[in-house]
């Protein structure tokens, strides 16, 4: 057998098992379709053909852009795995099936109940009591009624105690829009606008990437840290100061979850932040090495960077740096594109 033949072989096995792979890489990337099935078969719904499921929310804001015919939609396709029927059923039925199969098919269900402080209970509707408690005029308190308050310079440059009015995560282009007594469904509203999250992914990991878990906690729990620990660097809504502005929506679209878990769990010990004073609000990264004329001594004991290491301690456990992730995410626009 001449070269020739001995190379065309070993393409032809390369060729039919890089098409093998791709089919075994498309097959394990439609794990929503056994999840339709299992959906199917414990609801006994009707009607639907399994495959990619898509939501067309109808506020305004998803529907911008476009010709009439034609318009540009911000499709979403969570519902690829969460209540595929949810256009055709009950809100009401929708709302409760989203959370019952959480708890019956999540494996880690019980532990972010725990985490996120889950209630068990999914609204069906956006109305005008979500609004008035999550909306833009709720705004964050400390005590139920009273604002937060944060130091802030006018215009003569004077730095004043204010009250930080952090809107709620409710946006007010929906609130406004609802007339008196009027409500939009969940399967109106979507779950881009309240979990934020990758509208078009199906995988699990992608379509979760920047999820916000569970938007009331996140807000309210989230706000008792931001105004206790980075409200002094990061402003009173988060548009800067000392530290970098947290609701640029270039950097929001910009960065996912794990930059900003980084960027507070290592502070300026972690590589992104090397010479800032940023605090590490976690731990002290394992590759990190003092640097005099980079890092600034006035973060470690003044250059003394062994004592510095010494003593330091934890600031915020795991979870409440997680927890504010997922409250910057709160800053990102319905619009902002990843």
């Amino acid at each position: 057998m001449n070269k020739s033949k001995v190379l065309f072989l070993v393409l032809s096995v390369l060729f039919v098992g890089l098409i093998g792979y791709a089919a075994w890489q498309d097959n394990n990337a439609r794990s929503y379709i056994s999840i339709q099935q299992t959906y199917i078969n414990q609801y006994h719904a009707q009607g639907i053909t399994t495959g990619v499921q898509q939501l067309f929310p109808t506020f305004s804001e998803a529907s911008q852009g476009g010709s009439f015919a034609f318009p540009n939609y911000k499709t979403e396709r969570c519902i690829s795995c969460h209540v595929p029927d949810i256009a055709t059923i009950n809100p009401n039925t929708a709302a409760q099936r989203i959370s019952q199969d959480f708890f019956k098919y999540d494996p880690n269900a019980k532990q972010l109940q725990k985490q996120y402080n889950l209630t068990g209970h999914h609204p069906a509707y956006i109305n005008a009591q979500l609004c008035d408690t999550y909306g833009p005029s709720a705004y964050a308190t400390s005590d139920g009624f009273h604002s937060y308050l944060g130091t802030a310079t006018n215009s003569q440059g004077v730095a004043q105690l204010q009250a930080a009015n952090l809107p709620g995560f409710l946006p007010s282009f929906l609130c406004d829009s609802l007339k008196p007594g009027q409500q939009l469904s969940i399967g109106e509203v979507g779950c881009i606008v309240c979990h934020n999250g990758n509208r078009l992914a199906l995988t699990q990991s992608d379509a979760h990437q920047n999820l916000i878990i569970n938007p009331e906690y996140s807000w309210s729990a989230g706000a008792a840290i931001y105004y206790e620990y980075c409200i002094s660097c990061h402003g009173i809504q988060g548009g800067g100061g000392v530290g970098p502005p947290l609701n640029n929506q270039d950097r929001l679209g910009f960065y996912n979850e794990d930059y900003y878990y980084r960027c507070i769990e290592y502070g300026f010990t972690g590589f992104e932040h090397y010479g800032s004073v940023m605090p590490a609000w976690g731990s002290i990264a394992s590759d990190f090495t003092y640097t005099p004329g980079r890092d600034q001594a006035s973060m470690v004991d003044g250059g003394n960077f062994a004592a510095f290491k010494a003593h330091y301690t934890r600031k915020l456990s795991e979870q409440q740096i997680v927890l504010m992730t997922q409250f910057i995410r709160h800053w990102e626009n319905y619009q902002t594109l990843p």
